[in-house]
């Protein structure tokens, strides 16, 4: 599969995505029907577009940052399957290709595109590691962002007592915090 370069998405489906000035679509595939998936360097898009897909005279723009995805897979059987994404709160139901009913069909569900041939379910296989390598980098980050605290409970008690020396808490403020810190042991 390989990265593949901007230039190569079809004009009319670039137009249908926002991406900010410092975004790059890293790489996009299309699916069986008017169908397509696009990972940018900061979010994915899926595009669905004509009678199949359930949009026969617009289209449909599912999108969600790296951070917000929970996981990509490909569901592949003997001569069909899907891609989906999903996320928290999103209800994941099985799918099958032949379906009509909206609810199990891949094609009209927004975070999915159907798959009809061994080849391109393999394409989308490489597409599942790419974001979920994504997914995982953009945890990495959100997680060193986050402040660490000590869970050591003495040791927070030197810190109080030291906030206490120097005149930014209280008696009565160190008091309340020390039995509160005293309270989980």
């Amino acid at each position: 599969m390989g990265k593949l370069k901007q230039k190569e998405l079809p004009k009319n489906i670039m137009e249908s995505i926002n991406l900010s000035n410092d975004e790059k679509v890293l790489l996009w595939l299309k699916g069986t029907n008017k169908e397509w998936l696009i990972c940018s360097d900061k979010q994915v898009f899926i595009i669905k577009k004509g009678f199949m897909t359930g949009h026969t005279f617009g289209s449909g723009v599912f999108q969600m940052p790296y951070k917000n995805i929970a996981g990509a897979t490909v569901n592949y059987h003997l001569l069909s399957g899907y891609f989906e994404l999903s996320a928290g709160g999103m209800q994941n139901t099985a799918k099958s290709y032949w379906s009509n009913d909206k609810g199990s069909d891949p094609k009209q569900a927004p975070n999915c595109i159907s798959i009809t041939s061994k080849s391109l379910a393999n394409e989308f296989r490489e597409a599942c590691t790419f974001i979920n390598n994504k997914i995982g980098e953009s945890s990495t980050s959100q997680t060193s962002q986050t402040p660490h605290y000590s869970n050591n409970i003495p040791e927070q008690i030197r810190k109080l007592a030291e906030l206490k020396q120097s005149g930014i808490l209280t008696d009565d403020e160190f008091e309340t915090k020390k039995k509160e810190l005293l309270d989980k042991i």
